[in-house]
C-alpha cells in the first residue's frame, strides 16, 4: 500500500518561517517529536542553509523555495530517496514553468550545465526496517545574477533567468508535494527499476561520457557506464569497473 493515499499528500502539516537557520534542522527536531510523515518546513530565508558535504546553501529572502520534508522510508528504499526527490523537483519545475530540468548525479538540478537547485537527504535508523529521513530541496526561483555570491555567479541559474518571469515559492511547493507523493509511493512499493530508469532519462550526461570525480582518493577521471541498483555511479577507471556512492562530479566533459 502507498504511504500517501488519495486523500493525503506530503506538505501537511506545513510550517512556514520568515527566517530560519535551516529548514533541515527544524524538520529533524520535529521528527524527534514524532510529527507525522509528510510534515514540511518552508523558510523565506535561511541563515545557515546546508548543501551537501557541509557546504552553505545560498538562501536569499524571497528568491527561492527552501523546504524540508519529514519522511520515514523503508530501509531498503533509503538509498534511492535522493533520486526520487530529484525526479520530484525536476517534474514539479517542469509542470509549473515548462522548463525541462536535468539531473546531475547525485543531487543537483541543472539546466545547460548551470545549477538551479539541489537535494539533501539525511537520515538514520528508526529501528527495524524503517528509517527516519529529512529530505531538503532548495530551488533558485527569482534570483537575478546580482543576487548570487561572486563565487557561484557563473555556476548557478534561476527560473527567473530562464523564463524572465517571477515565480511564487508556494506555487512550486504545491507541485512538489504532488510529485513527491508519486515518487515516494513508487519507492515504498518497491518500484526501484522505475525510479532508476526515470532518473537515467534526466541525467545530464550519457554512457561513455568522461567525468571528473572528487572521491576520498582524490580527483579521478572516469568514464560513466550506468547507475547501479542502489543508485551508485558505475564507472570505468583505468580499465576497471567501479561503483561510487559518496562522491561528487566536478566536471562533465
Amino acid at each position: 500500500m502507498p504511504v500517501f493515499d488519495r486523500d493525503s499528500c506530503p506538505g501537511y502539516p506545513l510550517f512556514i518561517f520568515s527566517l530560519a537557520f535551516s529548514t533541515m534542522d527544524i524538520a529533524r527536531r520535529l521528527t524527534a517529536l514524532n510529527f507525522p510523515e509528510g510534515t514540511a518546513v518552508v523558510a523565506e530565508e535561511q541563515i545557515a542553509g546546508r548543501g551537501t558535504k557541509g557546504r552553505t546553501w545560498h538562501s536569499a529572502r524571497g528568491k527561492g523555495l527552501y523546504v524540508s520534508f519529514i519522511l520515514r522510508p523503508s530501509a531498503s528504499s533509503f538509498n534511492l530517496l535522493p533520486a526520487a526527490c530529484g525526479l520530484t523537483a525536476a517534474e514539479a519545475i517542469e509542470e509549473l514553468s515548462g522548463v525541462r530540468i536535468q539531473l546531475k548525479w547525485p543531487n543537483d538540478l541543472v539546466y545547460q550545465g548551470k545549477k538551479l537547485g539541489g537535494i539533501l537527504c539525511e537520515g538514520g535508523s528508526a529501528g527495524g526496517r524503517q528509517t527516519r529521513a529529512v529530505a531538503g530541496i532548495g530551488i533558485n526561483l527569482n534570483h537575478r545574477l546580482s543576487d548570487f555570491p561572486p563565487e557561484i555567479k557563473n555556476l548557478a541559474t534561476s527560473l527567473f533567468l530562464l523564463t524572465e518571469k517571477t515565480w511564487k515559492p508556494l506555487d512550486l511547493f504545491r507541485h512538489l508535494g504532488l510529485r513527491l507523493k508519486v515518487w515516494y509511493n513508487n519507492l515504498e512499493k518497491g518500484h526501484f527499476d522505475l525510479v532508476l530508469a526515470s532518473y537515467r532519462k534526466r541525467l545530464s550526461f550519457k554512457a561513455g561520457q568522461k567525468l571528473l570525480l572528487q572521491t576520498v582518493e582524490g580527483q579521478l577521471p572516469v568514464e560513466f557506464q550506468d547507475l547501479e541498483e542502489r543508485g551508485g555511479l558505475k564507472v570505468r577507471v583505468d580499465g576497471e569497473t567501479r561503483i561510487f556512492h559518496a562522491s561528487e562530479i566536478i566536471k562533465v566533459f
